[in-house]
């Protein structure tokens, strides 16, 4: 409806009827598209909380008897129709905004007297009198002038006169509904004609065209009806008894006679004019009943005077068509009070009033903060321009019931209600099937659901089916059509089209918001949602794009007992002049050193360690990445005869070595500044190391030097100097605990981490790394997970190819639901350059099929990571583990 909305608010726009709001304002209301049988739209604004902070302002209008006396004696009568209704009267600037209203192309506000606004009926009778206040012989009924005069010279002399003010004041009339030279019409509930001034059969149409009752129940309900106004029916117990016989327990129903000529003369008893009351526009209170029944509507309006005695104004009733007796019990009722106020339009118009119903639900449908389903939608913008109030009274109480109850259902037609009604619901369905079904087949697999049919069985009658108890909270919000079934404006999808709704709305591969979001503006099923997420999850192209995983809780390095026992080692670079950096970080006391080198071979490593380890001493492990230069025959035979366990973190994934890639960091910020300064990188890294390793730790609270060597190098500072050793060993462990789980919580909260839920034999996608900008995060071939130790796994591929990886590469793979394909394992551009394998060094069981490989890594793959959390140990290096006991003032921040 996007483009018809469009173009209407371009008309309105045009037609200087509306105008685009740039300003802030406190004010904005829905729209309401209504769809025209003609394919065009009417635009409605909800008006209704807008209307609780309208105040009416109050103007005289003239009582009927005033009217009547004005007009009796007229002989000749025209009726004239005002164009555009309340568009006619232009709205102050300063009363524009709370008619704002919200749309696709932004705000708008109306500049001129709208439908919806409460005291609208009242301004716009106040100001169409007052042009013709001073021309004899004019009367209005809001945009309905009538124009009278004894004789045809004087009608027509005034007639002239009314168009001429017509003319002058930019009023516009509608040529097909004005009528010229009548010799009688109705007004106010009275016949005006040359003959005088006579009662209209319309007001006790209902009661004269009364049904005689046809059980026990409406023989009651007749009585109650006649007893609200027995004090006006001489002898009434008399004339009632033959109906009150038939109301006794025990006593069988049998219309006799007797019955029928008492039900007669009741009903002359009801319409003769000493039972009725002359409405009055200063009546202490104005009350409408509705009812409805299987088979009609009835609606009562009552006055009460000021000392409390209530008097019946008219009476209305009307039988159901085919198509209204199909509506729910709920959508009978809400018709009943829409057709009742239009029915007594002419006294309601401009008045506050009750409404009284024996129906609940309707207190809230007909309120300002209702969702009703499409019918009652409507009916509700019908009635925004009445100012009532809905009041639930018990059945036995309503007097209308009668009246619904005994309508003569002999050549009903259908209303214009009805058909304004079912235009509007037909355009709905229509407009909220999906584009790539039809509404015909949607009412084809509606018609054979198990489950809609019952829903249908449960609008046509007052009972839900405990079968389907996730429609009975939204069950004021469903209406049927034919085979379909409606959720306010959206339609309800049988379960055999719910797969392919979702399809369709997932097309271009949107997310759960985005597919959930196209689904909502025209469709529902119970469920929906969920049955959405399960779609999208499952989708195998949204699967291999997606890079979101939750990384695991972190897992921080235990300190080691004692300095230069377990070490961190990378390669910084390479740097601009051709250089690495070769970084060796104590995890006991964040102490490290530093060679710098252009030959990054094993021999070279192996060289520089040695002179490193011939200062502070072999240590217990060394931990690394796979580079080339650490995986090497030579490195390997170095680390074992020299007793030194050497661990390799998780390829691809450098914060398992988090320590030394953290002072990577800090020194690759010092050679950008050497370079930005035009400075010797080499002399400025020496500087900042005799710095670092003099300065207290942020984690430890010792400077690094201190820990490593048991006492505080001299520096540049004056200082005064300290021979005696501190026993710091045991402050300094329970402080480096406690900073690491303070940093753990933190960063575990900050990340939404989260243990892996991966199980071996589950089938996973794996990252991979990105070679241009169609690269998708992960592989698109599945890989099966065969081993996982920690969070380090190993995965296997469908042709027997393993890798490992850290979890954080891995999540879950949904199989695609409905989807049967198989991925190519040979194809060789399916494996990208960052998975290019070869064979371990280890024996291998000649019996297994399965050759167990490894990642050979790019020269750059030890980069550091994008901002590693500070001081954030190694969350795969596993060492010897022993108990670490927090000091009491750390235990309640560790268990919050």
């Amino acid at each position: 409806m996007r483009q018809k909305v469009s173009d209407k608010i371009d008309e309105l726009e045009n037609l200087d009827i509306i105008e685009k709001v740039n300003t802030h304002t406190q004010w904005v209301s829905p729209v309401i598209v209504v769809p025209k049988p003609d394919g065009d739209i009417r635009l409605c604004v909800d008006m209704r909380r807008a209307n609780e902070a309208i105040i009416r302002e109050r103007h005289p209008i003239p009582t009927a008897d005033e009217i009547l006396y004005d007009i009796n004696g007229s002989k000749v009568f025209s009726r004239l129709d005002l164009k555009y209704g309340y568009h006619q009267i232009e709205l102050a600037e300063q009363s524009r905004n709370i008619t704002t209203f919200v749309t696709h192309k932004g705000l708008y506000r109306y500049k001129r007297l709208m439908f919806g606004i409460t005291s609208a009926p009242e301004q716009y009778q106040h100001i169409v009198a007052q042009v013709f206040h001073d021309i004899e012989g004019v009367q209005n009924i809001s945009d309905d002038i009538v124009v009278h005069g004894q004789t045809k010279e004087e009608h027509d002399a005034r007639l002239e006169k009314v168009l001429e003010r017509i003319r002058e004041t930019g009023l516009t009339l509608n040529r097909g509904k004005c009528q010229i030279g009548l010799s009688e019409i109705e007004f106010m509930g009275h016949v005006i004609s040359g003959k005088g001034i006579g009662p209209t059969e319309e007001r006790v149409k209902a009661i004269v065209n009364a049904t005689p009752p046809k059980t026990s129940s409406e023989v009651r309900s007749f009585l109650g009806l006649v007893n609200f106004s027995g004090r006006y029916i001489p002898n009434l117990a008399t004339i009632s008894e033959p109906l009150r016989i038939l109301t006794k327990q025990g006593v069988e129903f049998v219309w006799g006679p007797e019955q029928h000529a008492s039900f007669a003369k009741l009903k002359e008893c009801l319409a003769q004019a000493e039972t009725l009351g002359h409405y009055s526009l200063n009546a202490a209170k104005t009350t409408v009943l509705t009812d409805a029944s299987n088979v009609g509507l009835g609606a009562i309006l009552l006055q009460e005077d000021s000392d409390g005695n209530s008097k019946v104004i008219g009476y209305a009733s009307r039988a159901l068509s085919d198509v209204e007796r199909r509506y729910s019990t709920t959508e009978k009722e809400a018709l009943a009070v829409v057709w009742g106020c239009e029915k007594f339009r002419i006294y309601l118009m401009g008045i506050d009033y009750e409404l009284v119903t024996d129906h609940k639900p309707l207190e809230v449908l007909y309120g300002p903060r209702s969702k009703p389903n499409a019918r009652i939608e409507r009916w509700v913008m019908r009635l925004m321009p009445y100012r009532f109030k809905v009041r639930y009274a018990p059945g036995s109480g309503n007097i209308a019931d009668a009246l619904s109850r005994l309508v003569d259902t002999r050549n009903v037609g259908q209303s214009e209600i009805e058909r304004e009604t079912e235009n509007y619901i037909y355009a709905v369905a229509r407009e909220a099937t999906p584009s790539a079904l039809t509404t015909r087949e949607v009412e084809e697999a509606s018609k054979v659901d198990e489950e809609l049919t019952m829903i249908r069985d449960s609008l046509s009658s007052t009972r839900w089916e405990k079968s389907c108890p996730q429609y009975y909270p939204v069950r004021d919000e469903l209406s049927r059509l034919g085979y379909l079934v409606l959720r306010g404006t959206r339609l309800v999808i049988p379960k055999s089209l719910r797969e392919r709704c979702v399809q369709l709305a997932h097309q271009g591969h949107l997310g759960i918001v985005g597919t959930k979001q196209q689904l909502r503006t025209k469709v529902w099923w119970p469920q929906m949602d969920k049955d959405v997420e399960k779609h999208v999850k499952s989708c195998h192209g949204c699967q291999i794009v997606e890079s979101t995983v939750h990384p695991e809780p972190l897992k921080p390095t235990e300190l080691p007992t004692g300095p230069w026992q377990d070490l961190a080692i990378d390669l910084l670079g390479p740097l601009p002049t051709g250089h690495y950096v070769f970084v060796v970080v104590d995890y006991y006391s964040r102490y490290y050193e530093i060679d710098i080198m252009k030959d990054t071979s094993s021999v070279k490593i192996v060289e520089s360690l040695e002179n490193m380890f011939c200062r502070h001493g072999l240590p217990v492990s060394v931990t690394s990445d796979n580079g080339p230069q650490f995986k090497s025959e030579q490195f390997r035979q170095y680390m074992k005869e020299n007793g030194i366990v050497h661990r390799r973190t998780t390829p691809l994934h450098p914060a398992a070595n988090g320590e030394v890639e953290r002072q990577n960091r800090s020194l690759m910020k010092r050679i950008k500044i050497a370079h930005a300064q035009s400075k010797d990188w080499k002399t400025e890294i020496r500087t900042y190391l005799i710095a670092y390793r003099t300065t207290p730790h942020t984690t430890t609270g010792v400077s690094p030097a201190e820990l490593m060597f048991g006492r505080k190098l001299r520096t540049k500072l004056p200082q005064i100097e300290q021979y005696a050793r501190s026993q710091i060993d045991e402050g300094v462990r329970d402080k480096d605990a406690s900073a690491k789980y303070r940093n753990k919580v933190y960063i575990d909260e900050k990340r939404r981490a989260r243990e892996s839920d991966l199980k071996v034999g589950e089938t996973v996608l794996v990252k991979q790394k990105r070679t241009d900008k169609f690269s998708t995060p992960f592989c698109p071939e599945p890989y099966t997970l065969i081993e996982k130790n920690g969070n380090s796994c190993t995965v296997m591929s469908n042709n027997g190819v393993c890798y490992r990886r850290n979890s954080t590469f891995m999540k879950p793979y949904n199989v695609p639901a409905n989807i049967s394909h198989e991925l190519s394992v040979n194809d060789e551009k399916s494996h990208p350059r960052s998975l290019e394998v070869v064979e371990k060094q280890q024996p291998v069981d000649p019996g297994s099929p399965v050759r167990v490989m490894e990642d050979t890594l790019d020269d750059n793959d030890d980069d550091p990571p994008d901002d590693p959390p500070p001081d954030v140990p190694s969350e795969t290096v596993s060492r010897p583990r022993r108990d670490v006991k927090l000091p009491a003032k750390f235990t309640d921040y560790v268990m919050h």
